[in-house]
């Protein structure tokens, strides 16, 4: 097993679970198109490599979704939409990291 330091400077985990119809879920309330918003918006800014937007499993959140997690600010934010993706990247995402 080898360590090193993570390269990224920021980590944002996007929840795509989908439960069975009726029972709340991310992947239900467009989390997809949440991650893909932002995933597009790190690479307009130029933060590819030092950010990284990771699609995850259920973060056990349901009933909030969509929901994304910030680290190593340990931020949750829930009930976002891809008009929401701006304002996260402005507010977590300093000048300093590109």
């Amino acid at each position: 097993m080898n360590s090193s330091p993570c390269p990224f400077s920021k980590m944002m985990l996007v929840c795509l679970n989908e439960r069975p119809a009726g029972e709340p879920s991310c992947g239900g309330r467009g989390s997809k198109a949440v991650a893909d918003a932002l995933k597009k918006l790190v690479n307009d800014r130029g933060l590819k490599g030092t950010i990284r937007v990771t699609k995850t499993h259920c973060l056990g959140l349901c009933e909030l979704g969509p929901n994304v997690i910030v680290y190593p600010d340990g931020t949750l934010f829930s009930g976002v939409a891809p008009a929401d993706v701006p304002a996260i990247l402005d507010k977590y995402v300093k000048p300093e990291a590109k």
